[in-house]
């Protein structure tokens, strides 16, 4: 104990060389020992000592607490690279998996647990924890790397759970080769999709149904404003039930235009509601004026009918009826007047209502007088049954006239006694009708006694007692039925009959008569003298059948016409004699003339012709009728001729007409419709265009004609109808394509319906082009709308196009590379729907903007690397040679980075020495080399290919700089190598990029 106090322990020296001899000695499977371990590890001042101490109990919960506490750069940074080497397995650090799971989940940085989960793939089969790693590294190039690369299907389930980015999902989707997975990511990017969708689809029905609630101003009827509007205010509140899925703003932007909307609607209908109650009220005035006028219309009706139709046999039934329209006309009457109806209107109506009842009141008297004009009327008809017998010399049968007279009578007398004391009949009435009818049966009776004993003479006086007789009762009413009207008239045109066929027989005789003067006097005037003579005596013999009293009318005509006649029978052969030979002469002219008109010529021989004949027969007739013959002979001879030629003409029609029936006999009616229907169509063309044939001839002909075409025009007609019919079909259905909303799917179904007409034959004449017509028509009206459609749609392309031209132009080219790649992602979508030549147009642009923020990247890029290299030559040049890294400067710090700052701020030993480093540099980088280190370099050279053929190995010049800077402080004696270094970073400053 006592030299204790004078030989110190050497793991307390002040020595670290006897330090590190101590560490050696030591065991930490003591506990003495690790303490000291322990102490010398956390609290001695020297970097080699305590690394030594951590490498003797080496453990990775020491060296994990070293890498995050230590104050030495240098033992800081073998910590890290040794808790690195535990977690990638190598080593001699072990660590287990609960405890690597927790450092991984606690303690390790961004960058570590890349590399770790990357190269330790024990680790992917703890989704929970993989899933922990991701979201703590936060990287979306990093989870696409272990997503495609790493991990399994129940990882890339989890993984594509967390994911809401489409534009990730996109990139997963297009190198993902697994089926399962890819579909799920279709499926996630189609949900992402819905629910992007969802609240524009929700602002798109929620502004039309504003739009609609707005469009309420405009209109006036306020009936129809407030039922809209209760129907929106409900969709209204049916879509904002589902307001949660909107933006703040969109929702606010929402509440006030349909606060500021429901305010103009109150407004508008609070200013029109007045005006439209007003007119209303005028509307429902005016439509209880004309129900007024349409009951007084239809009461009228009522009462003309009672009195028209149902006067002698109306039942009480039939009197209800109508004092019921009455009373309906009164109600209305009463509801206009509470309306402040028209006063003029009213009154007509008081006064129809008051006419109508005054009617009702004297309708039973009126039956009775209807009645009794029945009895009348009855008599009457019988009285003309007997005048019709008597003409015909049909014995009179009384009893059955009289029997039928009494039936009669009796049928259309009787009278409703109920209705007769509904309406006041009183007993003396009744009486007094009673007695009518007994007096009718005793005249009746009387009549039947003296029935046979009737004339003419009697029947006509018995028939004027009878008219007077009804029309004094016909008086008395105040509208006679139309039927009564009717039988009168029947039974009243028997007794005119007679004398109107009689009138009518003499005044015929007359007119007949006067017309053969009239035609005898018009002949004298032509100078058809002949004709006139045998007229004459047609008419003599007419005239003498006459009755006296007609001779009487026409004796001064007659009487004049006898004597002209008379005179001209002495003149006739006077007169003929000079003008036979004139004739003759005329005729003889006739031949030498040319003939430019057959018919004219025929006309002029028949005229010639005529004109002999009316002069009759002369002395020396014979020869001047030999001669006139002779002459209208020769000059009937062109006419022969012609007519001769036209006969042969005739003839081979007849013949190319016979020829073509033959022809058409032949035909082969297998043959396709199509053909049959061009020879049909020609076939008849051809018999059309063949000449005239005698008519005789012409019929037969054509009954051969037609039952020899029929069969061929059966099936061709049959062929056109089955045409006509598909091609009805064609232009219906083009019809219906003509409003079909979707305009494209009808125009490709317009396009088959084209080309299916033409794949269908001929409709026939009469229906081709009428059918045509429609269906051109129902095309042009499609295609009509199809062109504005497409002018609409290139008008809305044009605007969208130039619009996101205006996008890509505004682009800030200064911007960072994911803001503008966003702004194209946003760009490209919104040009989905561009036709192909603005898209190519669009791309284009995109295209050039995409290679100018490449050639700016590579130009940020490559000025950082050479700022980049100037800090590090600058670091190199002053605070790596002064051995002092707090002096670095911040702006050289921030363009160092993290790996140079650590670099520079953590020398290390290294295995290779500073001049050799510095010889590899310039191999590397291809910078020349002294000539005294010739050597050196060869043998760097050769050493670096060795590394790289046997262990696949080779050095970066980063990886050599970070070497040599590890060295620590330039000495004097290393400023010439200090150099150099600074020579190949001038040149190669893409070293420490």
């Amino acid at each position: 104990m006592i030299f204790s106090r004078f030989f110190a322990p050497s793991h307390t020296s002040q020595n670290p060389e006897k330090r590190l001899e101590a560490i050696q000695n030591l065991s930490p499977e003591k506990p003495t020992d690790k303490t000291i371990l322990h102490e010398l590890a956390f609290n001695d001042a020297n970097a080699d000592v305590s690394l030594a101490a951590l490498s003797k109990l080496n453990t990775f919960v020491l060296w994990l607490k070293m890498s995050q506490s230590a104050q030495h750069a240098k033992v800081k940074k073998i910590a890290e690279r040794t808790v690195e080497a535990a977690l990638m397995g190598q080593g001699d650090v072990n660590i287990n998996a609960n405890e690597k799971a927790s450092f991984l989940r606690e303690s390790a940085n961004g960058e570590l647990i890349q590399t770790v989960l990357v190269n330790d793939a024990s680790l992917l089969a703890d989704k929970s924890l993989v899933m922990t790693l991701l979201h703590k590294v936060g990287k979306p190039a990093f989870t696409q790397t272990i997503f495609l690369q790493h991990a399994d299907n129940a990882l890339q389930q989890a993984i594509l759970a967390t994911i809401e980015d489409s534009s990730v999902l996109q990139k997963l989707e297009k190198k993902c080769r697994d089926n399962a997975i890819h579909g799920a990511i279709v499926a996630k990017l189609q949900l992402l999709k819905a629910q992007a969708e969802k609240p524009v689809e929700l602002m798109r029905r929620v502004t039309l149904c504003l739009s609609k609630y707005q469009a309420l101003v405009d209109k006036s009827d306020v009936e129809d404003i407030d039922k809209r509007q209760v129907k929106l205010l409900g969709e209204y509140n049916d879509l904002m039930s589902d307001a949660s899925i909107l933006s703040a703003e969109d929702k606010t932007a929402v509440d006030a235009k349909f606060a500021r909307i429901s305010e103009k609607v109150t407004r508008h209908l609070s200013r029109i509601r007045p005006e439209w109650e007003a007119q209303k009220a005028a509307k429902e005035k005016a439509e209880i004026e004309a129900l007024c006028k349409q009951h007084l219309s239809h009461a009228t009706t009522q009462v003309n009918w009672l009195y028209g139709e149902r006067l002698c046999e109306a039942t009480l039934a039939d009197v209800a009826v109508v004092n019921e329209s009455v009373r309906a006309l009164e109600v209305s009457a009463d509801h206009m007047a509470s309306l402040g109806g028209s006063a003029k209107l009213l009154d007509e109506v008081r006064a129809g209502i008051a006419a109508l009842n005054n009617s009702l009141e004297a309708f039973s008297m009126q039956q009775q007088y209807g009645q009794k004009l029945l009895i009348c009327l009855s008599q009457v008809e019988s009285l003309a049954e007997e005048s019709k017998q008597l003409a015909a010399g049909t014995p009179i049968e009384p009893a059955k006239s009289a029997q039928d007279a009494k039936e009669k009578g009796e049928k259309e007398q009787t009278t409703d006694v109920s209705k007769a004391a509904s309406t006041g009949t009183t007993e003396s009435d009744s009486v007094e009708d009673q007695a009518i009818q007994n007096k009718a049966i005793q005249d009746q009776n009387f009549e039947d006694k003296n029935v046979s004993q009737k004339t003419p003479e009697s029947i006509e006086a018995e028939f004027k007692a009878l008219s007077e007789k009804y029309h004094n009762l016909r008086n008395e009413l105040i509208s006679v039925p139309s039927a009564l009207n009717k039988r009168w008239h029947a039974a009243s045109r028997v007794y005119s009959q007679k004398k109107q066929a009689k009138k009518a027989e003499v005044d015929y005789a007359l007119r007949q008569c006067r017309k053969q003067i009239s035609v005898v006097d018009n002949l004298i005037a032509q100078g058809k003298y002949r004709a006139a003579i045998t007229k004459f005596e047609k008419l003599s013999a007419s005239f003498e059948s006459m009755p006296e009293n007609v001779k009487k009318q026409l004796a001064k005509r007659f009487e004049k016409t006898a004597e002209d006649i008379a005179h001209l029978e002495g003149w006739q052969d006077y007169i003929a004699a000079p003008r036979k030979p004139a004739l003759v002469e005329e005729a003889q002219a006739l031949v030498a003339s040319p003939v430019e008109d057959i018919k004219e010529r025929g006309e002029a021989i028949r005229y010639l012709r005529q004109q002999w004949l009316s002069l009759g027969a002369g002395s020396d007739d014979d020869t001047q009728q030999s001669a006139f013959d002779a002459a209208l002979e020769l000059a009937f001879q062109p006419c022969r001729e012609h007519y001769a030629a036209l006969d042969a003409e005739r003839e081979k029609a007849l013949k190319a007409r016979q020829a073509l029936i033959d022809q058409v006999a032949a035909i082969d009616l297998s043959q396709d419709e199509a053909v049959l229907a061009k020879v049909f169509d020609r076939t008849v063309k051809q018999w059309h265009e063949c000449g005239q044939v005698e008519k005789r001839d012409y019929e037969s002909l054509k009954q051969r004609w037609n039952k020899t075409i029929s069969p061929l025009q059966t099936k061709v007609n049959q062929w056109y109808g089955v045409n006509k019919k598909a091609k009805q079909e064609l232009v219906a259905q083009a019809s219906a394509l003509s409003v079909q909303e979707d305009i494209a799917s009808a125009t490709e179904t317009a396009q088959q319906l084209q080309h299916n007409w033409k794949s269908i034959g001929h409709a026939g004449k009469r229906d081709e082009s009428r059918l045509w017509r429609e269906f051109r028509l129902a095309n042009d009206a499609l295609f009509g709308r199809l062109k504005e459609q497409r002018k609409a749609q290139s008008s809305a392309f044009d605007e969208t196009l130039n619009t996101l031209f205006t996008q890509l132009n505004a682009i800030d080219s200064e911007s960072d590379e994911s803001t503008i790649a966003s702004s194209i992602q946003d760009i490209e979508t919104q040009a989905k729907d561009l036709p192909g030549a603005m898209r190519a147009k669009l791309d284009k642009k995109i295209t050039v903007i995409q290679k100018q923020q490449q050639t700016r990247a590579q130009q940020r890029h490559v000025r950082k690397v050479q700022q980049r290299a100037q800090s590090v030559i600058t670091v190199l040049s002053e605070s790596l040679r002064a051995g002092d890294f707090t002096s670095i400067s911040d702006d050289d710090a921030d363009l160092l980075g993290k790996r140079w700052k650590s670099a520079l701020s953590k020398p290390t030993p290294v295995q290779q020495s500073r001049h050799w480093l510095t010889v590899a540099l310039e191999a590397a980088t291809d910078i020349p080399s002294p000539q005294s280190d010739s050597s050196m370099r060869t043998n760097v050279q050769l050493t670096m290919m060795t590394a790289k053929l046997e262990k696949g190995e080779s050095l970066s010049p980063a990886q050599l700089l970070e070497d040599w800077i590890a060295h620590g402080k330039v000495d004097d004696q290393e400023t010439h190598l200090l150099e150099r270094v600074v020579n190949v970073l001038d040149n190669n400053p893409e070293v420490v990029a």
